[in-house]
């Protein structure tokens, strides 16, 4: 998700990107719930019938489920903010345990594109004084490679 505030005649031009989550807390226990009970069900009909090996399978499936909902839901608060003032240009990060607050010339900066010849658009990043950082980890290729352009005409304001 891309959330873009200012306009090419603004000073301030702010982006923020996200994960997209599109599953709430409460949908999220919803169907764990109905997982576990489905899983349960058959995994106890197995253990009536003979099959006793498929309860610790059961729940072992049970458990990565529920380290995998536990990982999306560490990360969904996750952000990037790419800020340009004037002259100066601020990307801030947020990862659980991990911020991080970096401020680049906006007269210096460079944006970089690693992009496929099919128009795959794999990175990008933020150049300035040898300080490499990258941005855009949330977004599609199509999202990146829009950006990448929409901000080398932005950066190129500052250099003129």
């Amino acid at each position: 998700m891309v959330d873009v505030c200012g306009s090419t005649s603004s000073v301030h031009y702010s982006i923020t990107t996200r994960p997209n989550c599109s599953l709430s807390p409460e949908g999220t226990v919803r169907v764990f719930s109905v997982v576990t009970l489905v899983t349960l069900l058959f995994a106890f009909g197995c253990l009536l019938l003979g099959a006793w090996p498929v309860l610790p399978f059961a729940g072992a499936e049970l458990v990565g489920l529920f380290l995998c909902f536990r990982h999306v839901w560490r990360h969904a608060g996750d952000y990037e903010r790419l800020t340009m003032d004037d002259d100066k240009v601020v990307l801030e990060t947020h990862q659980p345990g991990r911020d991080q607050h970096v401020e680049l010339s906006g007269y210096w900066g460079q944006i970089l594109m690693e992009c496929m010849p099919d128009g795959y658009c794999e990175r990008l990043a933020l150049r300035s004084h040898g300080r490499e950082i990258e941005f855009g980890r949330f977004l599609t290729s199509e999202e990146r490679l829009e950006l990448g352009q929409k901000l080398k005409s932005r950066l190129g304001g500052f250099m003129a």
